[in-house]
């Protein structure tokens, strides 16, 4: 038997539950065993479980004490990818073999042989998905920073300019109120930005603050603007390197030793601080804090990439790489 730890979130609210089921069991049979006495097919397709931001394919199997996140889909979306699932569960057979490897010892008895000389540890080596077309570039370049126009909503707007100096020519129109910029260049107070959204000039030079009262406020991107595909992939392959390094998978390895049961609130401390050793370095290449905030935020803006076969393979991969 394997338990299944399921992490819910309602409300700004945390909770977990544990479920025991058979080591192998599938996805589908661990969202089963969580609606015991008795669910529906709707029932179980309405909702699914996240590892890393991505959804678990239902045909996926269990081979250890594991943890997931639960996100309700509603009927139609559920039942849409539950479909898929099942469309998809011959071309990953790959994703069905068991997600770790267990180091073997070798035990001596009466009967045994001599003991061969000891090995270097052998560690599971990442092979990162192959670049679909569009996205096969080094994607670390964060969201060019975005402004949003608070000021001027008296005069339908604020001023804008052909040029950086305040005495260049003014332009006819303004930029709205409301109105979203993405910045080209930032001198002292001045902008230079290219119009997202709104009425007025598609570009110019504004003012950020005038007589110390925001003209134009930081729009912070959110969860799904985050990431490229081209982002997310790279993402993952640098998160591969640093969890692949010798050194990152010892110390693994060594809380795993300390920890054979892998539960506990020690044991998840210890591995957690691991894990941010190499997250604390790549999250902020792609705009994301060093932090497990910043994780949590990186898991989310994987959300519009999940059901794409190149993050969910290598997602597979990094699940190897942390004994998941």
């Amino acid at each position: 038997m394997v338990i299944v730890t399921v992490n819910f979130t309602f409300e700004q609210q945390r909770w977990s539950h544990d479920f025991e089921v058979d080591k192998n069991s599938s996805i589908a049979q661990v969202k089963d065993a969580m609606l015991k006495p008795k669910g529906t097919q709707q029932d179980l397709d309405s909702f699914e479980l996240q590892l890393l931001g991505r959804r678990v394919p239902d045909f996926e199997q269990v081979t250890e004490d594991c943890a997931f996140d639960f996100l309700y889909l509603g009927v139609n979306q559920g039942t849409e990818k539950a479909q898929i699932d099942r469309q998809d569960e011959a071309r990953w057979g790959e994703l069905q073999k068991p997600q770790h490897e267990a180091a073997t010892r070798a035990t001596g008895s009466r009967s045994s042989p001599a003991p061969e000389p000891k090995k270097e540890e052998a560690f599971y080596t990442a092979k990162p998905a192959p670049r679909p077309a569009g996205a096969t570039g080094k994607g670390t370049a964060s969201l060019a920073k975005r402004w949003e126009v608070v000021g001027g909503s008296d005069k339908g707007g604020i001023l804008v300019r052909e040029g950086q100096s305040t005495s260049s020519k003014q332009l006819q129109d303004r930029l709205s109120t409301g109105a979203v910029v993405q910045q080209l260049a930032v001198h002292g107070e001045r902008l230079n930005y290219l119009r997202l959204s709104g009425t007025g000039p598609e570009t110019g030079w504004v003012s950020l603050t005038i007589s110390g009262k925001e003209l134009l406020v930081e729009k912070k991107p959110s969860a799904d603007e985050m990431l490229t595909l081209e982002q997310a992939l790279s993402l993952q392959e640098d998160l591969m390197a640093g969890y692949g390094r010798t050194d990152f998978q010892q110390a693994l390895a060594q809380i795993i030793q300390e920890h054979p049961e892998k539960s506990g609130h020690l044991f998840h401390k210890k591995r957690n601080d691991l894990f941010l050793t190499v997250q604390s370095v790549v999250l902020p290449r792609y705009g994301f804090e060093g932090t497990p905030k910043g994780v949590m935020q990186m898991m989310q803006a994987y959300g519009p990439h999940g059901q794409v076969p190149e993050v969910a393979w290598n997602n597979s991969e990094l699940n190897k790489l942390l004994q998941f």
